[in-house]
């Protein structure tokens, strides 16, 4: 009885959820109908024609009368439906269901023992097995009810619809009201029938004057409906069948204008158009029956668009400065007219409004450009600001309607707040660096003493590089920070970039050390594991970063220092003003109230308290190299702040005098503390010691040396050189001639081809087409750009979908676009169609030199234009699926370009061997010896810069604030210097005067370097040496 009971239970599930969905049609069905009563009686009510009337309520009943038939076919279920249901879902079932349901009456059958009762029980036993695994909610589908639901769903849209747009569409929600129409009207009909056919009007003529600002000329129409704009003044006239007294105009059931009857028959109106709706004309006969005629001619709202506008910020940045100007570009349109345009921006919570153009004229389409300057505005550091454009139009009947930009938004340079973050950063970059330190000089002391096996090395070094990993990311991000300050020292730079570059090799080292180890692991016979290297790559790490972490702290005290010293600063100028102000009112010569003066009070105190955190921060951290901690406690902070509560007292109380008195006092203890600084700031360590220092103007004044002995050596070598090329032009003048006539023949037959590709591209349908299609991709993405930004700004809004449509069928557009692109299969010759006109201009300028028989200047520029064409001949024959009429056109063209190239090149190498191999009879004896002479100079420079290179490593690897461009700079001056003696030697004297100006180059970039690094380091160390800016005294006047 357990299997017989499950099967029913699974039966009885299934009949319950025929019921619910049995349940929800009728649902549907129930609303549906309602729905329908509601539109039937709505439309009966609006239609006045019979034939109208009775037809569509007829069309509507039957509808329904077919869906709900349709798609509410069901009834309840019993037992056996519910099996046979099943069995349709699942046929595997293979009607095991249904037998066992009805074999299961005869298990309680006494008299019927057609069937074995095993046998029944056997299959109740398999079909409860079978559908253990079904679940009853399957059986029966949910989407049972869709199609009522869809029924009511377009029913009720249907109301809606016929609600919105129908004028004077009425529910009759009383059924006796609607019982009751039929026959009043059947009543009446005929006397209304008899009365208004007898009237219409003919010969209807409408002249629509728009309103001035939209500058559309008058439309005549001859039909009754019309669409126009707002403020749209509507003339009408027509003529009656009838004779009639008088006339109105009837609008929308409400509006009544008077018109002219002229004969008896001629009317003649007006009405100003305001809202959309309909117009109808009313009568008044002879014997003074008024008639209003059943024809009702539609008015049609005609819109006036907003309009638009496009920004284009040439140089959009996230941070300006204050004294920036913002580069924009605009485009602006509009149906009718432009009146205005104008910048808005939001600063923090105020609103800017600055005009950009004006029209006095209205112009349907506007371009143009702004300069924003930032400096005119009153800004201040860390201000945010948004900012976008904002059109008008000339509608005058409405009111102006507006448009909008995209939103920009940029925030202004607060140089104070990012130094602060920045000596954040580095406090932070110290404390990991010192943690790291400290790691690694225990584990220094472990390895002294202790064997290391493979795994501990490895771990050590892992925990190692991952430590690493983060000092090198905060100290890149440091740096990059640092680059955005113009006054950031270079010296500081200088130490970061060695921070970074020193610790990413070690760190290479430590994983390359980590796959050995891994290699030595994974051997089956393990290789001994040599712990030296785990020390060697320790030991290099903790010296590292004992030098860095000493010159990191320096650089940051220093920036602290700075910091301080802008407060010190800012109170002393402001401690200076206050003490004016107190001597101007003593003197009755200032009107300052007691708020101002509190407030001035109240911004020292700021200042002071400001500095005071700053200082004891330091102080808590380093003191030692910062403040002298005893001489800052010395100091009785807390009677200087009581102090300056006391003179706002008595400023309050009117005691000038005393105030003043109290302001002397507060002002000796900040004169105090500016020495107390002063001396801090002059005794700090100096990033460069002394003995760097002398090293740096000792080189200073061997590079100026080397600078003036290479000059003389290039003056020599330059006589001898337009002496050589002197004698050269005399004895190849007829040679070179011929040979620039041949090459201007040449390149003449390069530019005509050239111009041909040009042209033949310009001129190609498909190349036509393909430039279309780019214009219009590019406004696509402008469109997308604008549409992406309006869909951003409407999340919350209503026209989020409109949007998000519109930006969608933009995309579809866009790649429509360029699906039509690739199948031109043009997109190569595009690139070089639009690279063509440098191309024709380096051959242009080509022509031109050989016309000047410059030889030099011809070679040097050839070379940078030869490659240009293998490059592009090369990119044509790699292009695959491309146009085979303009691809082999291009290609030969090419191929000939090629051809005559390498004709060029081989003249030009010809007449040069033949130049240089003449060059030894040119040169006497006196020449020859002068250039050895020369060499040996080169040779004797050369070896003093390998010196100075070698000294620049030396003190980079002692002080990581020098910059290693100063050995890079000198290591190739020396090998630019070799390079000219080997050439003056062989008398390749062109080639060794190019070697000695690289040379003197890179000696003059050294010295310039270090006479930066010598001035930074003189400046930072002159902060400290300053006279205190407080000057107060007694007098009228300032302290001389």
């Amino acid at each position: 009885m357990e299997t017989s009971s499950k099967i029913h239970h699974f039966l009885n599930r299934v009949k319950i959820k025929w019921n619910r969905i049995l349940f929800i049609q009728a649902t549907y069905s129930i609303f549906t109908i309602i729905a329908g009563y509601v539109l039937v009686t709505g439309l009966f009510s609006f239609f006045q024609s019979p034939f109208l009337k009775y037809g569509w309520c007829g069309l509507i009943i039957i509808l329904l009368g077919l869906g709900l038939y349709t798609s509410c076919r069901l009834s309840r279920i019993d037992k056996d439906r519910a099996a046979l249901l099943t069995e349709a879902k699942y046929p595997e079932l293979n009607n095991s269901l249904i037998n066992a349901v009805q074999l299961e009456r005869h298990l309680t059958s006494s008299q019927d023992k057609t069937f074995s009762l095993s046998f029944i029980r056997e299959q109740l036993q398999r079909t409860q097995s079978e559908i253990q695994n079904i679940d009853p909610e399957s059986v029966v589908s949910g989407q049972r009810a869709v199609p009522a639901r869809n029924l009511f769903l377009v029913t009720l849209v249907a109301l809606i619809l016929a609600t919105a747009l129908l004028p004077d569409f009425k529910v009759l929600s009383d059924p006796q009201k609607l019982a009751q129409v039929t026959p009043k009207e059947n009543k009446k009909a005929p006397q209304l029938t008899n009365q208004q056919t007898d009237y219409h009007i003919s010969d209807l003529m409408l002249k629509l004057e728009y309103p001035s600002y939209t500058g559309l000329k008058r439309e005549i129409l001859a039909k009754g409906p019309l669409k126009a704009l707002p403020g749209t003044e509507v003339q009408i006239t027509g003529n009656s069948n009838l004779p009639i007294k008088e006339a109105e105009l009837v609008v929308n059931n409400r509006d009544h204008f008077l018109m002219d009857v002229t004969e008896l028959k001629k009317l003649k109106g007006s009405f100003m158009v305001r809202e959309k709706g309909h117009y109808q004309f009313r009568i008044t006969s002879p014997n003074g029956e008024k008639v209003l005629l059943k024809e009702k001619h539609s008015i049609e709202l005609d819109q006036d668009k907003s309009p638009q506008v496009i920004l284009f910020p040439s140089n959009p940045k996230p941070v300006y400065y204050e004294t920036d100007t913002v580069q924009m570009y605009y485009e602006s349109h509009d149906d009718f007219g432009i009146s205005k345009i104008d910048l808005i921006a939001q600063i923090n919570n105020d609103t800017l409004t600055k005009s950009i153009k004006r029209f006095k004229q209205p112009e349907k389409d506007s371009t143009g450009s702004f300069s924003w300057n930032l400096s005119l505005e009153s800004l201040h550091p860390g201000d945010e600001v948004q900012y976008f454009l904002e059109v008008k139009d000339n509608d005058n009947v409405t009111g102006p309607n507006s448009g909008q930009s995209e939103i920009y938004s940029f925030v202004i340079f607060d140089s104070r707040k990012e130094q602060e973050n920045l000596v954040r950063l580095q406090e932070e970059l110290s404390e990991k660096m010192i943690a790291l330190l400290a790691n690694g000089l225990v584990e220094g002391e472990i390895l002294k003493t202790t064997t290391t096996d493979p795994l501990s090395g490895k771990k050590l070094l892992s925990s190692h590089s991952d430590a690493l990993i983060d000092i090198i990311g905060l100290a890149q991000r440091i740096r990059d920070q640092a680059k955005d300050f113009d006054n950031f020292p270079r010296p500081y730079l200088t130490l970061l970039t060695s921070i970074i570059k020193g610790l990413t090799a070690i760190r290479e080292d430590q994983i390359n050390t980590i796959n050995k180890i891994q290699g030595t692991i994974l051997k089956p016979t393990p290789a001994g594991f040599n712990a030296g290297s785990v020390a060697v790559l320790n030991n290099r790490m903790v010296a590292h970063l004992e030098q860095d972490i000493l010159y990191l702290i320096k650089m940051t005290n220093r920036q602290k220092m700075e910091q301080v010293m802008d407060l010190e600063d800012q109170l002393s100028q402001l401690t200076e003003a206050l003490r004016e102000e107190f001597e101007n009112i003593r003197d009755k010569k200032s009107p300052l109230t007691s708020n101002q003066l509190n407030s001035k009070l109240s911004k020292i105190q700021q200042t002071l308290q400001k500095m005071m955190d700053k200082l004891s921060r330091q102080n808590q951290t380093t003191p030692d190299e910062f403040l002298n901690s005893k001489s800052y406690k010395s100091m009785n902070l807390e009677d200087t702040v009581a102090s300056l509560e006391k003179i706002k007292d008595l400023a309050n109380q009117g005691k000038i005098d005393e105030a003043l008195e109290q302001l002397k006092k507060v002002a000796e203890d900040l004169r105090e503390l500016s020495n107390q600084l002063d001396q801090a700031s002059s005794s700090m360590d100096s990033l460069v010691d002394n003995q760097v220092m002398e090293q740096i103007d000792e080189s200073i004044t061997k590079l100026e040396s080397l600078e003036k002995k290479q000059k003389q050596v290039i003056e020599s070598t330059s006589e001898i050189n337009q002496k050589l090329r002197a004698d050269q032009a005399r004895q190849f003048e007829f040679s070179i001639k011929s040979f620039f006539d041949e090459l201007i023949k040449d390149v003449a037959a390069i530019q005509d081809l050239l111009d041909k590709d040009s042209k033949y591209l310009d001129e190609h349908k498909a190349m036509i087409k393909m430039r279309e299609l780019l214009q219009e991709e590019t406004k696509v993405r402008q469109k997308i750009k604008s549409l992406s930004q309006k869909t951003i700004d409407s999340s919350l809004s209503e026209d989020l979908g409109e949007n998000f449509k519109a930006l969608n069928d933009a995309r579809k557009q866009l790649s429509q676009s360029i699906t039509e692109q690739d199948s031109l299969r043009t997109r190569g010759f595009q690139k070089f169609k639009e690279s063509l006109p440098m191309i024709k201009e380096k051959y242009e300028t080509l022509n031109e030199l050989a016309e000047l028989n410059d030889l030099n200047e011809f070679n040097v520029l050839f070379k940078n234009t030869y490659p240009e064409i293998f490059r592009w001949q090369g990119s044509m024959r790699s292009t695959r699926n491309q146009r085979e009429d303009i691809g082999n056109r291009l290609n030969q063209d090419l191929k000939e370009v090629t051809r005559l190239n390498s004709e060029i090149s081989k003249k030009l190498g010809s007449l040069k061997r033949k130049i240089e191999s003449n060059n030894p009879s040119f040169l006497g004896e006196q020449d020859k010896s002068q250039l050895n002479k020369l060499a040996d100079q080169e040779k004797e420079m050369s070896q003093q810069s390998k010196e100075m290179k070698d000294l620049f490593n030396k003190m980079n690897q002692q002080n990581p604030m020098l910059p290693p461009s100063l050995s890079k700079n000198m290591d190739n001056a020396e090998r630019n210097l070799q390079n000219a003696e080997s050439r003056l030697k062989s008398q390749q004297i062109q080639r060794g005067l190019d070697s000695e100006n690289r040379a003197l180059k890179s000696i003059q970039e050294t010295k310039n370097q270090l006479n930066a690094l010598k001035n930074s380091s003189s400046q930072m160390s002159d902060q400290g040496k300053r006279q205190t800016p407080l000057r107060l005294g007694t007098g009228n006047r300032r302290d001389s």
